[in-house]
């Protein structure tokens, strides 16, 4: 299958790098000069959870040079996805079915803005756990599941044959008529620790530890239950306290990429994780007040980081 890797971070740079050590025809796409000039003349290193390997994916600047594509896995963080899918028009044909494999919400929607809805697939990807070592080099902890589905609903032989070229490059995939419940619990972690391990500069252990950091995190999460409730979306799991607690244990000392993204001045995915709890939230009349402050508050040191620098002290003019 020839496929398109919009965004060549680090999660895109695990899709492609598998994908293309399995044989498939596949193109990344990324402005990040540097890693592509490097792919071209060295490879893509990958190792982790997969093994190590050295895959020889296409890379390119230029969508132009990639032409159309049978599928598009739009990788981008969320705030990036407008623009990203708007660069690599070239790559999207007629039929290019395209896949947002992205956390937080209201992705899917923002892509069929701009391409047929009806060729819109939306998966989640869990466990993964993927950074970037350097350019043209990448590394991940592990690789638990694809989850994909038509955002429109339905099983159908196209999320299937896209589910077969994941398959063959050696991930584990999930194929569902409805991804909602997947997303939504997915959500779920990333509402938990992202904000909170941001704002307190703690790793995931030491926010569980911590009963008024903890407090904060559980606030989040028992908000963001509450309108997947109103919107008739069932969880996979019954309790989201008891498995947001056991999912949070397996990984002391992690760092969400919210709070990497925040100390490195980068703009962070707060806006379409806690906000976009808080917009469904707007929609639903289902209060979200911590969701709400965690926006306001990690924005404030994330454009503090970007202006000044982290953790730096200046002093008023």
């Amino acid at each position: 299958m020839k496929i398109g890797i919009i965004g060549a971070g680090a999660m895109g740079s695990v899709y492609a790098g598998l994908m293309a050590d399995a044989g498939h025809d596949v193109w990344m796409f990324d402005n990040w000069a540097e890693h592509i000039a490097a792919i071209k003349a060295n490879g893509l290193k990958v190792e982790g959870a997969s093994g190590e390997r050295v895959a020889r994916p296409n890379a390119t600047t230029d969508a132009a040079e990639a032409g159309e594509v049978e599928l598009a896995i739009v990788a981008t963080k969320a705030m990036l996805t407008k623009a990203a899918v708007e660069a690599a028009r070239a790559m999207i044909g007629q039929k290019t079915a395209v896949l947002s494999l992205q956390n937080g919400l209201g992705n899917v929607e923002r892509i069929s803005e701009l391409v047929d809805p009806a060729n819109v697939l939306c998966g989640i990807a869990g466990g993964f756990g993927a950074s970037m070592v350097g350019p043209g080099h990448v590394h991940h902890n592990g690789m638990e599941a694809i989850n994909i589905a038509e955002a429109q609903g339905g099983l159908t032989p196209r999320i299937e044959a896209v589910a077969e070229a994941w398959r063959s490059s050696g991930f584990t995939v999930g194929v569902y008529d409805d991804i909602w419940p997947v997303v939504w619990s997915k959500l779920m972690a990333n509402i938990a620790v992202s904000a909170t391990c941001t704002l307190t500069g703690m790793r995931v252990g030491q926010i569980v530890a911590n009963e008024w950091a903890w407090g904060l995190s559980l606030d989040c999460v028992r908000e963001a239950a509450a309108c997947a409730k109103a919107k008739g979306i069932k969880l996979l799991y019954d309790d989201p306290i008891a498995w947001v607690h056991d999912f949070t244990t397996k990984i002391p000392n992690a760092r969400p990429s919210m709070y990497l993204d925040t100390q490195a001045g980068r703009i962070s995915e707060i806006s379409s994780i806690h906000g976009g709890v808080v917009a469904e939230g707007e929609r639903l009349g289902v209060p979200t007040p911590t969701c709400a402050f965690m926006v306001r508050a990690v924005t404030a040191l994330q454009e503090k980081n970007r202006v000044h620098g982290a953790g730096s002290a200046y002093s008023a003019l």
